[in-house]
């Protein structure tokens, strides 16, 4: 993630990109699994540093996001 997550756009773009790249690849490939998590993780810092950049539905996309790479982790 090379963007600073500071803004809601920025925010948004982000999930977005990581949306897609779980959509189109397969959540219990390990490498996949390992750089999409690392992204999550990032997301969730910015979120500490900075609550307001995100919307409820960015919040709620990265939970689903997150559930489904713990399911393709079994």
């Amino acid at each position: 993630m090379s963007a600073p997550l500071s803004d809601r756009s920025s925010v948004e773009a982000a999930v977005l990109s990581l949306q897609e790249r779980l959509a189109e690849g397969d959540a219990s490939d390990g490498e996949l699994r390992r750089l999409c998590e690392s992204e999550i993780e990032a997301l969730r810092c910015a979120f500490r540093a900075n609550p307001a950049a995100f919307s409820k539905e960015c919040v709620e996309a990265l939970r689903e996001l997150a559930d489904l790479l713990r399911q393709g982790a079994d």
